[in-house]
């Protein structure tokens, strides 16, 4: 036979073993450790598109407000050009009580006081903030002008004013105007 070297085969045996699956439980803790991360991815992400929706409306805000500060040292300029009182067209419309500006319209359309509250702006098809034509939008744009300083100097307030998803919003622009002729 063989030498004392050699190692004789030998077969063995393997039990297979049942294996257990997953308990109740652990598939329970599985499930809601899934969602709680992609709730929590979720959340971080609708925070996002409301962060940047309160954003773009800031801007928009902000811009609504420069355009009829503008627009009023516009009319104070052609006032004193024109040889007339330097805030003629604004006063009494603007002086004390709140008025709606709309740059593209024509006098005497273009500055009206509004009273108890101002309407919204519209939005025209070719992107244009007026209160004329187009669909309504969230803003509301409100003026007033303050007299001080001798007749000499005067405060431009603009307020506009919005809502989105239940948050009231405004924003406010005060800039001080001189009669510089």
């Amino acid at each position: 036979m063989a030498s004392g070297n050699t190692k004789l085969l030998q077969a063995t045996s393997y039990k297979l073993k049942a294996q257990k699956g997953f308990s109740l439980i652990e598939a329970l803790v599985a499930i809601s450790v899934l969602v709680l991360s992609l709730t929590g991815t979720m959340t971080v992400a609708s925070r996002g598109l409301f962060s940047s929706d309160v954003a773009r409306d800031q801007i928009v805000a902000f811009y609504l407000a420069q355009e009829a500060v503008e627009f009023v040292r516009n009319v104070r300029d052609n006032n004193a050009l024109g040889d007339v009182d330097w805030l003629t067209r604004l006063d009494p419309t603007c002086t004390s009580t709140d008025c709606r500006i709309d740059v593209n319209a024509t006098p005497p359309n273009d500055i009206v006081s509004c009273g108890a509250a101002c309407p919204v702006l519209r939005l025209s098809s070719n992107d244009i903030f007026n209160y004329g034509s187009g669909t309504d939008t969230v803003f509301r744009r409100t003026v007033r002008i303050n007299e001080t300083v001798a007749d000499r100097e005067a405060t431009i307030d603009v307020t506009i004013a919005w809502d989105r998803r239940g948050h009231e919003r405004n924003f406010t622009i005060r800039e001080h105007i001189f009669h510089w002729k």
